[in-house]
């Protein structure tokens, strides 16, 4: 720690600290309870049973095996905007520590998506049971899964990120955060097809990051298919050009963050 202290940008011990504040998180929630495990898997289940029966009975939705379908979007929504919303509060609730030690400010999103990221596996192995019962056999388009998860895991550190950076200078961030969500989970095709939409309104959605990633990737998981790699340049260029700004604004900064608040 006297070396990060020192140079705050060295990314060999800004990795280690990432690593050691993930882990100890993981093992305080494991001493205390071990409902922070749990709920990420009753949250996608609540939130699927509720979809669910909304969309399928109540509006009569009729996409092909719309269950899956449902479930594998909440599953990648889910890691996508809990890790947003926790990265939105890190600076916020790490203040007392960063006027104590001299970290460079990205440890604490990025130690959140780590977190998060070790729970998305959990659900992750539940989501690929449920293809397995329901007759979706992994085939050689599978082996472009991790492809996939490495870029909603870019996507979700420029989102993370961005949030952690703009937070502190923005009192009611949070909740124009949590209304932004909100109105992604609805235009990023996880309760419906976009492809049932009109070609212009599809075009327009098609720009929205997470709605490409979790088309992709049911591509992949359902019909066995490979994931349209030119479409996937955009998610890819829009987390590259978010994170490196994010990342820049937290550097320059980094003395400001302590006094906020």
């Amino acid at each position: 720690m006297e070396s990060v202290s020192k140079n705050p940008m060295n990314l060999r011990h800004l990795s280690h600290v990432v690593i050691y504040r993930a882990f100890a998180e993981l093992r305080s929630e494991a001493s205390r309870t071990y409902a922070g495990y749990l709920w990420w898997i009753i949250h996608p289940l609540l939130m699927f049973g509720v979809y669910y029966i909304a969309f399928n009975y109540v509006m009569a939705n009729r996409t092909e095996h719309f269950a899956t379908f449902l479930f594998t979007g909440i599953v990648l929504w889910q890691w996508f905007s809990v890790s947003t919303l926790r990265c939105s509060t890190s600076l916020i609730a790490a203040r007392p520590l960063m006027q104590q030690v001299n970290l460079h400010k990205s440890v604490f999103p990025f130690s959140i998506v780590f977190v998060n990221t070790v729970k998305f596996g959990i659900t992750l192995v539940i989501l690929i049971a449920v293809l397995q019962l329901q007759g979706f056999r992994p085939g050689l388009a599978w082996f472009t899964l991790p492809i996939l998860l490495i870029i909603e895991l870019l996507v979700i550190l420029a989102a993370g990120c961005f949030s952690a950076m703009i937070s502190p200078f923005i009192p009611d961030f949070q909740h124009i955060l949590t209304t932004v969500l909100q109105l992604m989970f609805f235009i990023s095709g996880i309760i419906y097809d976009l492809s049932m939409l009109p070609d212009r309104l599809q075009y327009i959605l098609g720009l929205n990051p997470m709605a490409i990633v979790i088309s992709e990737t049911r591509t992949v998981l359902m019909y066995n298919q490979m994931p349209n790699w030119g479409v996937l340049l955009i998610p890819i260029s829009q987390a590259i050009v978010v994170l490196s700004l994010s990342f820049l604004l937290i550097h320059r900064y980094d003395k400001v963050y302590p006094k906020i608040g």
